[in-house]
């Protein structure tokens, strides 16, 4: 996507500090034989929908690893600390730079991210349909809240089922929840501390794709998912070929 020079500028940015309490140095660990930074980034630079591509980083081997892959905006010690919030990341970020009108945070630990995930959001948003778009995917999960009485008792109540009625799953569709892979927004919803606001759409992902890394357990998990579904512009993830799947999920 190219746009002229004074209209709007879409630009990516992926957070990736050196400090990972969960998983020491998982930005650039490798997953399946690549850093995990680098699946997300291949995919964000092969849409071809944002006029830049930023990582922002207080770390010198992740600003290596990625400086020929995108931009990179150095981040000081203070605004990558544990306490700080993307949301406030974002904000330094654009400070810096009041030629972004619109912005996507792609998170590192989406690795299955393909390129045509983030080509309809980027047209929702940059047609001025919408002032934010963020990636879901669908789940058929029955949820309960858990109240705890004054006596120390718990009872469960549930929040998304009759049970006298009891859908079928082929009868249910379930609900759409975060799934974590991106947040297109404008810079307008950074500004008042939003990733979603005004007129909100989303972007459903199939459940093939939407692999998150948060815990050590997710590593292995995504280990064997990413060779499936991971992309890779250079051909195969491993011993057999990647398949393509060109046909987008449904907004």
């Amino acid at each position: 996507m190219s746009h002229s020079e004074g209209s709007n500028h879409l630009a990516a940015i992926i957070l990736a500090r050196g400090g990972s309490k969960g998983i020491p140095r998982k930005n650039i660990k490798p997953l399946a034989g690549r850093p995990l930074i680098e699946w997300v980034l291949g995919a964000v630079n092969d849409s071809k929908v944002f006029d830049s591509v930023w990582v922002s980083t207080d770390d010198d081997e992740i600003e290596n690893k990625c400086h020929d892959k995108a931009k990179v905006f150095r981040r000081s010690a203070e605004d990558a600390g544990d306490n700080v919030s993307s949301i406030k990341s974002i904000q330094t970020f654009l400070e810096h730079h009041p030629e972004i009108t619109n912005i996507a945070m792609v998170q590192c630990t989406s690795p299955c991210l393909q390129p045509w995930h983030l080509q309809e959001p980027a047209r929702m948003i940059m047609n001025g349909d919408y002032d934010s778009v963020f990636a879901v995917t669908r789940q058929h999960t029955f949820r309960w809240k858990e109240i705890v009485l004054e006596n120390g008792e718990s009872i469960l109540e549930p929040l998304n089922i009759d049970c006298k009625n009891r859908p079928r799953r082929q009868d249910w569709k379930g609900e759409l929840v975060e799934n974590g892979a991106f947040y297109f927004t404008s810079r307008s919803n950074i500004l008042e501390g939003m990733l979603q606001g005004g007129k909100i759409g989303c972007y459903e992902m199939a459940a093939t794709h939407s692999i998150d890394i948060d815990y050590p357990e997710d590593w292995q998990i995504a280990e064997m998912r990413v060779r499936e579904f991971g992309y890779n512009p250079h051909g195969p993830v491993s011993n057999g070929c990647q398949k393509k799947r060109k046909k987008p999920e449904s907004t």
